[in-house]
């Protein structure tokens, strides 16, 4: 520790000068005030010495500390005492019982994509980016896969050998966080969730144990880690998935200029056409907003070698402009995925139980118009998945698995003085469509706006059944955080 002290001091007193340089020049009569963004010392100062010099731990004076503490998500400012990235089980065991032993706060983080500061803390981030290996096995079309592996990796290398798991779209995300809460993508009809596809957990338990969890092997864990598993009932290191074997696709995506008039019939149509479909294919319907254009796509992804001619009759007559690709399941990835490249945002969802009605779309309308007549600097992005199919087939703790589908609004913006104006944005929105829509959301858009109802907004029905899991399996409540499950009401 005495290297980074020294380190740190070096660097306190050149940040100190500049800090005095900087307020000579701006003059007493400024109303700007510099703050330094933290006493780093001070954080390390207050580190047990077990957990001081480990070299898996990044401190508040290492180099990359200012880069790894932040999420995705830069809305959240936040200092930790220290980010832990155990290499290996028995550094993620050790590191846990410390912990434990000096009874400090602490978050864990698989890819950093929880919306809110969930997977954040003051105390220490578990951090699991070094549990990255994918390790398919073609034999058996099965995959093992670390929690901290990143989906762009997971569909590159199993595309490669024409296998896939459902998972969502952006590539940056973790297949820890995802799976945990569902998991909903573009294979989602077809295969079903993320969650759906699991077969086993390696789970590092609230007494610091390793063990593998599945249907055979603690089966109600097992039932509540698939939907509800996010930071609640332990650590998960990593997991065994079932392969599916897509050797080709057909993905078409239909895209409309914003017209008012028209709005409706599109979503109209979409939601009566996607009931009459296969389990083969799996579509979103989304509109998108920015400052240059507002726009209302359509995208549908087809699995296996038949022609996709299924949506012709429905859509041709609206007269979208049509983007179409045949091929390789890793090769139609060009045309779904992608990151946001905002900085801030926010995000909202509501799980549908049937289809959004007339005064749920005119609603969606008004709130487009006035972002459009506001001229807003935000950009939104209104997405709405089809489920059924095999959603309904499965038995977890993800709730309700009947649903016909879910949204999500993510409003992005670029520079923290538009946070305001985007947050009343977002939830004015919110609270007018809740009134024609069910009362569920979906856990892995988390929103601390829900308050004390996030248990029922997420869980409904399962709630007691998870309490009851968790005072078994965690009754210490070692794993905690805002949105986590409870020991009680």
């Amino acid at each position: 520790m005495k290297k980074r002290v020294f380190t740190a001091c070096i660097i306190v007193a050149i940040v100190g000068l500049g800090i005095f340089f900087f307020s000579q020049y701006k003059g007493s009569g400024s109303t700007d005030t510099i703050y330094l963004d933290q006493n780093a010392l001070e954080l390390e100062n207050d580190i047990p010495k077990e957990l001081q010099d480990l070299p898996y731990v990044i401190y508040p004076t290492d180099v990359d500390y200012d880069t790894v503490r932040f999420n995705f998500n830069k809305r959240f400012n936040i200092f930790p005492h220290a980010i832990i990235t155990p290499r290996t089980n028995q550094e993620a065991a050790t590191a846990l019982k410390l912990l434990k032993k000096y009874n400090v706060e602490f978050s864990i983080r698989s890819g950093g994509h929880c919306y809110e500061p969930g997977s954040l803390s003051s105390g220490y981030i578990f951090d699991l980016r070094n549990f990255n290996a994918i390790s398919p096995d073609i034999k058996n079309s099965q995959v093992s896969l670390g929690a901290g592996c990143r989906l762009g990796d997971v569909i590159e290398t199993l595309g490669k050998i024409d296998f896939a798991i459902p998972t969502g779209t952006c590539p940056s995300v973790c297949v820890g966080g995802l799976t945990l809460g569902g998991g909903s993508g573009v294979l989602v009809r077809p295969f079903g969730l993320t969650c759906d596809s699991v077969k086993s957990i390696t789970l590092l338990n609230a007494n610091a144990e390793i063990v593998e969890v599945d249907a055979n092997n603690y089966p109600d864990l097992f039932w509540a880690l698939l939907g509800a598993g996010n930071g609640s009932y332990g650590i998960v290191l990593g997991f065994t998935f079932q392969m599916h074997a897509i050797p080709s696709v057909s993905y078409c995506d239909f895209t409309w200029e914003w017209d008012p008039k028209t709005v409706s019939q599109i979503i109209q149509t979409w939601q009566a056409w996607i009931q009459k479909q296969p389990d083969s294919i799996s579509s979103q319907l989304r509109i998108n907003y920015s400052l240059e254009k507002t726009e209302v796509g359509i995208s549908a992804l087809k699995v296996g070698s038949e022609p996709f001619t299924e949506w012709e009759s429905d859509f041709n007559p609206l007269k979208p402009t049509i983007t179409k690709f045949t091929g390789r399941y890793i090769d139609s990835s060009q045309y779904w995925s992608g990151s946001p490249p905002f900085p801030f945002f926010k995000m909202k969802s509501k799980i549908l139980m049937q289809p959004l009605s007339p005064d749920a779309i005119d609603a969606t309308i008004s709130y487009f118009e006035t972002l459009r007549k506001d001229k807003a600097k935000q950009n939104v992005l209104f997405d709405f998945d089809a489920f059924g199919s095999k959603v309904s087939e499965k038995n977890t703790a993800f709730y309700p698995r009947k649903a016909f589908g879910w949204w999500y609004q993510s409003m992005y913006w670029d520079f923290e003085k538009e946070t305001a104006q985007a947050l009343s944005y977002s939830r004015n929105f919110y609270s007018e469509i809740s009134k024609y829509v069910s009362k569920y959301c979906y856990a892995n858009t988390v929103d601390y706006d829900l308050g004390k109802d996030y248990l029922d907004a997420y869980y409904g029905d399962n709630v007691d059944k998870l309490i009851e899991i968790k005072k078994k399996y965690d009754p210490n409540n070692v794993f905690h955080w805002e949105q986590s499950i409870p020991v009680s009401l």
